[in-house]
């Protein structure tokens, strides 16, 4: 209430002097912008931060980026290259350009075991797809609930990863042969009159290299998974719970939808590497034709007959068809679960 005497100023005024107070102080934020006084020395130190700050990242992206344009970049430039070119021995390893190797590489699936390589690459890639996904985020999701003894069973289920693959693979295969403990329980136990040589024989070694791969497989997958699906919110998970959500409800509606980010990756470069799906076979069954995928017919061209010319053709095939279907796969995994 306005008391008697006093003056009251009007909102014209008030708003005038408020905009002549802003205009003085935006001039004398200006000028001191503008005045070198006090500035240079911090100017100096926050310059000199930055160039130390630049000089500690480009050490420590040194060597991934010399290792990805050495060990990516030019090897993969140099195959594309060898797959236009080829050797004339006759006329003492003289090189040219052709494009016959395409012609060969396609005489190399009518008339060779191509095929059959083929269909033990698919079998290595639907078991590290198609089962060993679903089959980790279940086995993830186990040892995420804490149960009694999961850090025991975790412990002993990536220890073996740990040591050495060739070491890993002689103790295995001493371990199920006639004179290890699987052969002295068949033997003893079963009754079994020969235990089979599994990695020398043609109807057990295919089976057995898929076994080795399901086996061996968990440790990376439940690394990778178990690092996403703890960074659920656990009130997320109790809400769920006093709604009365089942096992599966919890792992479709919540944990996978909450984990694509890092199961569409998984799930993307499952696809870019369907060609290169393949196993120990050099550890296991390498002098064995029936157990090769293309992965290791590559290698084992450039390993025993130093061949380069066809296994380069054939990678970049096998690039021209699997970019794409990665490209699509990627699309189609931005659409599920997207969150807006």
């Amino acid at each position: 209430m306005k008391q008697k005497g006093e003056k009251v100023e009007s909102l014209k005024s008030i708003q005038r002097r408020r905009q002549i107070s802003l205009t003085l102080y935006e001039v004398g934020r200006r000028l001191r912008r503008m005045l070198p006084v006090g500035r240079k020395d911090s100017d100096n130190r926050l310059n000199t931060r930055k160039r130390k700050e630049t000089i500690f990242v480009w050490s420590m992206l040194a060597v991934p980026i010399l290792r990805f344009l050495v060990f990516w970049v030019y090897v993969n430039f140099d195959s594309i290259l060898l797959a236009f070119r080829n050797v004339d021995h006759a006329s003492g390893g003289y090189e040219y350009w052709t494009l016959s190797n395409f012609k060969e590489l396609k005489n190399l699936f009518t008339q060779g075991n191509m095929g059959l390589y083929g269909l033990n690459t698919l079998k290595f890639w639907l078991l590290g797809s198609v089962w060993g996904i679903p089959h980790s985020i279940l086995l993830t999701y186990v040892f995420h609930k804490k149960l009694r003894g999961a850090k025991v069973y975790r412990t002993l289920l990536y220890l073996p990863s740990i040591i050495c693959g060739v070491a890993l693979a002689g103790i295995f295969s001493a371990f199920i042969s006639s004179n290890g403990v699987v052969g002295y329980v068949m033997q003893n136990v079963f009754n079994v009159a020969r235990v089979p040589n599994w990695f020398q024989e043609e109807e057990f070694a295919i089976n057995m290299l898929l076994f080795w791969n399901f086996f061996m497989g968990f440790a990376g997958s439940y690394i990778l998974f178990s690092g996403a699906m703890a960074n659920i919110d656990k009130e997320l998970t109790e809400a769920a719970y006093m709604d009365g959500v089942t096992m599966w409800q919890e792992i479709w509606y919540l944990d996978i939808p909450l984990m694509w980010p890092t199961l569409s990756m998984t799930i993307i470069t499952n696809f870019a590497g369907l060609f290169g799906a393949s196993g120990p076979i050099l550890l296991f069954t390498s002098s064995m034709e029936s157990t090769f995928t293309f992965g290791y017919w590559i290698f084992d061209q450039v390993r025993v007959y130093q061949s380069y010319y066809i296994p380069a053709t054939l990678g970049l095939c096998f690039t021209i068809i699997a970019f794409p279907v990665a490209l699509l796969i990627k699309r189609g995994t931005e659409k599920i679960f997207t969150q807006e």
